[in-house]
């Protein structure tokens, strides 16, 4: 499903655009975004993931880049304006996995995200249902997009309908 993502973001983002990757995990998202937009803004609560974002970006001798250890919920106090998102929900892979993103600040963020989102702008979130707090973290977060004002945003959904074991899917939310 991230090849999927990005292969949507690829055909989203411009090079002049200002991004966020909300949950940074190992750096693939981020190391992607850089390579496309003009800045990236990419958090996680865990060091582990800062650190390993942060080797990635090397080898790559990436340097439009923040690294936030903070969580994506206090976006706003480090950057204004931005055309799009990533969230790649779940736990930080060969990480703690009892550290996970949870629901309700997801959909806080998620809800803040999209009011400031510019015009046109766009949001890819990448949801595991397929582990207990994820399954949680779904259900929530599909019952809030269905209270979004259809007139402001297009969503659509990419899933794995005929794949057993609750696969990850895709939620992309553009702002008309």
């Amino acid at each position: 499903m991230t090849s999927i993502a990005h292969l949507y973001l690829s055909h989203l983002i411009d090079k002049d655009d200002i991004v966020i990757d909300a949950t940074m995990g190992n750096g693939y998202d981020t190391l992607f975004l850089a390579k496309h937009a003009k800045k990236v803004y990419a958090f996680d609560i865990q060091k582990q993931a800062l650190e390993s974002t942060s080797l990635r970006l090397s080898k790559h001798q990436i340097d439009n880049v923040d690294l936030i250890l903070d969580s994506h919920e206090n976006f706003s106090t480090y950057v204004d304006t931005f055309q799009g998102v990533i969230f790649n929900l779940g736990y930080l892979p060969h990480g703690d996995k009892s550290i996970t993103t949870k629901a309700q600040s997801t959909i806080k963020t998620i809800a803040q995200m999209l009011l400031k989102l510019d015009q046109h702008g766009y949001m890819i979130i990448v949801i595991y249902p397929g582990h207990p707090e994820g399954a949680s973290e779904s259900n929530e977060i599909n019952h809030f997009l269905e209270t979004l004002d259809t007139k402001k945003y297009k969503i659509i959904k990419t899933d794995l309908s005929y794949q057993d074991n609750l696969p990850p899917y895709i939620i992309w939310i553009s702002k008309t």
